[in-house]
Parts: C-alpha cells; structure tokens; sequence
C-alpha cells in the first residue's frame, strides 16, 4: 500500500469499525502498526484517530490505546460531546438553584427487542430502568428517565438515585470517557403531562444522552424530558 493521507486513513478505519473488524479486541492497532500499514507519518495516522474521536467512533485511553465506543444504528445518530458530565446536581452548586429530585420509579428489568432499539442496549441484559423529577425552585421542570446497564453499575439503589448517581461513580471508580447527545422537541406524552408542570405546553424538549466507560462500552441511556419555556439548552448540558 503506498503512502495515506489522513483523511484516506480515516475512512479506511471508519468502514473497518463499522464493520466489526476490530470489534473483538475493542481496540485499533497501535499507533506504529497503523504508520508502518499506511506508510504513512505519525501525524496522519493521529490526524485520522482524531476524526474518528470527534465522531464519536472511538476514544484514546492513557495505557490501554485506541478504545473503540460500542456503536448501533442507534448511537450513530448521536452528535458527541467530549465532556466529563457530571449531572444536573453539580449545575446546582454553581447557580444556587433551590433543587430537589424525586424518584417516581426504580426497579430491574431485561431489555427486550424493543427496549434495544430504543435504547441501543443488547437485548437479554439487565438494566436499572429509573425515572426521577427534578424539581427547581419549586418547578417540576425536568424528567429523567434512566436507563443503566445493571452489570457494569451495580451497586445502584433508589436512595442514590436520590441524591446524584454521577457522583456515586466517581466516588466508585467508574471512568466517564465519552457521552453522545442529541437534542429534540416533541410532543408531551402522557407521562410528561403526569409529572412535569407544563401548564399550556403540548411538546417538551428532550436531551438524550448515551454514556460509554473508558473501556468503550455503554453503560447509560438517558432521555432529560423539561419545559420548554422554563430551561435552556446550555441550563441542562454544561458542567
């Protein structure tokens, strides 16, 4: 093969990930492998991994290399945000926000073909399926529903869920490496209209979120359902 260009690597690893051809190891080859397969310089070959990072593909860990992220039809459609997400309650400490969470429900279930299609999880595995109202200033403003794959989250109960589940991983060594997010309006289900003060609003914003370890697996799926009118974008998502 003769000399690659960056962008000629990247599409070379994009359709071979997409593939499954390094989906066993969960891993690219290292850095020296790739430069001596494309006969190509050092900088080209992290050039592409970069690319492939910004899409969402795949995440450089410190001792243990190119990881690759689980991915789905799913996944794919998310926009990726590189971001150590810490949740909404560390939002509180910065704007002094009167805030308080009410688990509505929390139990185990076994993801069905259904529950994988939408969520992206294996089907077969077991998941907490967890919805908790955020209740700002008085505001029943935003719904979560969470779901957590069970065997890489286990020590999960209600009293957590309670107070901040983000911080419950930190404090138990679970890495954070990526989070993909798309944001959409739609229409306000029945449950929206249950547990969220929407007073004339028909529709709800919904940020969802999919969060993978630092070994590229996915751990989290999450829809944030709040009001439209009463928060915004950067309220819901920032650090």
């Amino acid at each position: 093969m003769g000399s690659q260009t960056f962008n000629e690597i990247y599409h070379i690893l994009r359709e071979r990930i997409l593939a499954g051809k390094y989906s066993v190891k969960m891993r690219l080859p290292i850095e020296d492998a790739l430069i001596a397969e494309f006969d190509s310089s050092r900088y080209a070959v992290r050039k592409a991994i970069a690319k492939l990072a910004k899409e969402g593909l795949v995440y450089s860990v410190k001792g243990r290399g190119v990881v690759l992220l689980e991915h789905s039809p799913q996944t794919q459609q998310f926009n990726l945000a590189l971001n150590n997400l810490n949740g909404l309650q560390s939002l509180n400490a910065e704007r002094h926000l009167d805030y308080q969470t009410e688990v509505v429900a929390f139990h185990q279930q076994i993801v069905d073909q259904a529950l994988s299609e939408h969520t992206a999880f294996e089907v077969g595995i077991p998941v907490y399926a967890i919805q908790r109202v955020r209740i700002v200033d008085g505001i029943r403003a935003v719904l979560d529903i969470n779901y957590f794959n069970a065997q890489r989250t286990p020590t999960l109960t209600a009293a957590i869920a309670k107070r901040s589940i983000y911080q419950h991983f930190k404090k138990n060594g679970l890495k954070i490496a990526v989070v993909k997010r798309m944001l959409r309006v739609e229409t306000a289900t029945e449950l929206d209209q249950a547990q969220l003060a929407l007073d004339d609003n028909n529709c709800i914003g919904n940020m969802i979120s999919i969060a993978f370890n630092d070994e590229g697996r996915q751990f989290e799926y999450t829809e944030s359902h709040f009001i439209p009118n009463k928060f915004n974008f950067n309220e819901l998502i920032r650090n």
